[in-house]
């Protein structure tokens, strides 16, 4: 504690004081007037008018102040009537001038706020004041009209100093009539003078209570808005206790506003949640920082709901921290649909895992395949193959045309059985290997596959045509991700099938187009004008082993079209067709750039 410090003028400051012939005389209701209107302006319950004497401070007039005088020691008036302004602390816990004094502490005065009170020849005498039991602070207005209220208390003394001085010269002199006229005029002045003061003190106490009829509407306007919403709203003050909780709050907990005060909210929170959720709104509260949370919050029926809780500081109107406002949401049946999210992802990962341990048990099994079909196999139409031929080529002139015709037939079937097995094991070498997307141009695939074609059966070359679309022809590229050997394959199948298919025309033409699509995809079609197909069944051409036709009238083994399909869904693209019985088919392949 600091006590305040003795004036350079203290002499002439207390004969000024005992001009006024003030101390320990009777309450006026002039100054208890005016003391009671500085408490209520200032909405404080304690409020004096000080004068401080050589080693007392004596109050004028006192609001909940239950002693008549106390030691200057103590007084924070005497710190007061030193300045030339008000002053206000707001916490006087906070404050290393009274720290330890016996009139601050936490059931007793924390707030204090005062004006000086100077006669017109400048002697300071003591001050109004104004206390409070909370950290608290003045409106702008409030302070102003405290200052106003400390000027007549101010002019007051002067007029007492007066009359005293008038008293003397009266007693002393021989012109007593007229120094009692001219008293009768002060008084008469006087009298003016303090109607004034108390015109003007009506003019504030209407002011008064205009501003609080207008905080009473405003306040009630904030009830009404936070009471008729679904968030559930609560405030908490500069002791982080909450002192506000709306209706739909209670209504969530069904519990009282006295249960929830203070700290008797966190009465619900879940016993898992709540250290994690005072640690983060202690954090909060002292950084002055909003927060996000989520906690269980017991409800009404005594279930624990999930709840997000908002704060954010709340600030006066001079921008000083007055506390926390926050606004909590029922988040149970996001809460739910997270917790159902994450089961779900969790039997999703089960089942990729076991899908996964089935493709690589399939692909063990699929490789077992491939190399019994590549061995146990062939070899058998090997041994066929070689001792028909030999019985074609030493004995067939020994055999009649029934027997030759026989011999023919075992050898096509040999064959038709060697490119069976040739497709199946591409088949299942294309599931087998690994996908390398690479840059790849298609315009230069489409001619270099035509090439190979054409170098295989030069007769087909007239019956090809490579159409490339103006944008691709002008750029002179295009260029795809996509696995260079399975695009090629997928080509070609689609060639020779186009080539076989439309062989019996009259005048056979394939067409091979480059082209792309505004959606930022290549698509390579092939075109034939053959036997085309019927559209019902455009799925079933794209399986393994399924034809349309007789295969003594087209020659194949029905998996080179299941392997384009299976090549392009390596590959993220698709492949699809169009046909008309009679009038041809159309063949595209589609990438994505």
């Amino acid at each position: 504690m600091i006590a305040a410090p003795i004036p350079d003028d203290e002499d002439a400051r207390l004969q000024a004081l005992a001009r006024c012939a003030i101390l320990d005389t009777a309450a006026e209701p002039l100054y208890d007037e005016l003391t009671a209107l500085a408490a209520r302006i200032c909405t404080a319950p304690v409020a004096a008018i000080t004068l401080v004497d050589r080693h007392r401070q004596w109050f004028k007039s006192r609001i909940n102040v239950p002693v008549p005088e106390t030691p200057r020691s103590i007084s924070a008036c005497a710190h007061t009537m030193l300045g030339d302004g008000p002053l206000v602390c707001e916490d006087a816990l906070q404050d290393e001038r009274f720290q330890g004094n016996p009139l601050v502490g936490e059931q007793r005065n924390r707030f204090y706020a005062g004006v000086p009170l100077r006669l017109s020849g400048g002697e300071r005498l003591g001050a109004l004041c104004v206390l409070d039991h909370r950290p608290r602070r003045l409106e702008p207005a409030q302070l102003e009209m405290l200052e106003s209220l400390g000027r007549h208390v101010s002019r007051l003394l002067d007029q007492r100093i007066v009359a005293s001085r008038q008293a003397e010269a009266l007693l002393g002199s021989d012109r007593r009539v007229e120094a009692q006229a001219a008293r009768v005029d002060e008084s008469r002045r006087l009298l003016a003078a303090a109607e004034q003061a108390r015109l003007a003190l009506v003019d504030l106490l209407e002011s008064q209570q205009q501003l609080e009829r207008e905080l009473r509407e405003r306040e009630q306007h904030f009830r009404t808005l936070a009471d008729q919403g679904t968030a559930l709203i609560w405030t908490a003050g500069l002791d982080m206790g909450c002192d506000y909780f709306n209706l739909p709050w209670l209504n969530f907990t069904g519990r009282t506003l006295d249960q929830e005060l203070g700290s008797g909210w966190t009465e619900g929170v879940h016993s898992e949640d709540i250290e994690r959720c005072l640690l983060t709104y202690k954090a909060a509260f002292a950084a002055r920082r909003s927060f996000s949370m989520e906690y269980r919050l017991r409800a009404a029926d005594g279930r624990y709901r999930w709840i997000r809780d908002d704060g954010s500081p709340r600030h006066d109107s001079q921008g000083g921290f007055i506390g926390f406002i926050g606004y909590c949401y029922d988040i149970s049946d996001m809460k739910e649909n997270e917790f159902r999210m994450r089961r779900f992802h969790a039997e999703l990962e089960r089942r990729v895992a076991e899908r996964t341990a089935d493709l690589a048990a399939a692909n063990r099994e699929l490789a077992t395949f491939t190399y019994s079909v590549s061995h146990d196999l062939k070899a058998p139409l090997r041994g066929i193959d070689g001792y028909s031929r030999m019985l074609q080529l030493v004995h067939g002139d020994l055999l009649d045309d029934g027997a030759r015709d026989l011999v023919a037939r075992i050898r096509h079937g040999v064959g038709q059985m060697n490119q069976l097995i040739h497709d199946l094991l591409a088949y299942c070498h294309l599931e087998q290997r690994q996908v390398r997307p690479v840059p790849v141009d298609l315009l230069d695939l489409a001619r270099r596959t035509i090439e190979l074609r054409c170098a295989d059966e030069p007769l087909v070359r007239s019956r090809i045509d490579l159409q490339v679309a103006p944008e691709v022809e002008a750029a002179g590229v295009l260029s795809v991700r996509a696995d260079a050997d399975g695009l090629a394959m997928a080509l070609r199948n689609l060639l020779d099938n186009a080539l076989k298919f439309s062989a019996r025309s009259a005048s056979p033409r394939v067409t091979v187009r480059v082209s792309s699509t505004p959606g930022d995809c290549a698509i390579l079609s092939v075109e034939d004008n053959g036997i085309g197909f019927d559209m019902q069944y455009h799925d079933r051409i794209f399986e393994i082993f399924q034809r349309l036709e007789r295969v003594e009238a087209y020659p194949g083994t029905g998996i080179g079209l299941a392997i384009v399909r299976k090549a392009m869904q390596r590959m993220g693209g698709r492949v699809w067709a169009e046909g008309t019985p009679g009038r041809g088919a159309t063949f595209f392949l589609e990438l994505p750039r």
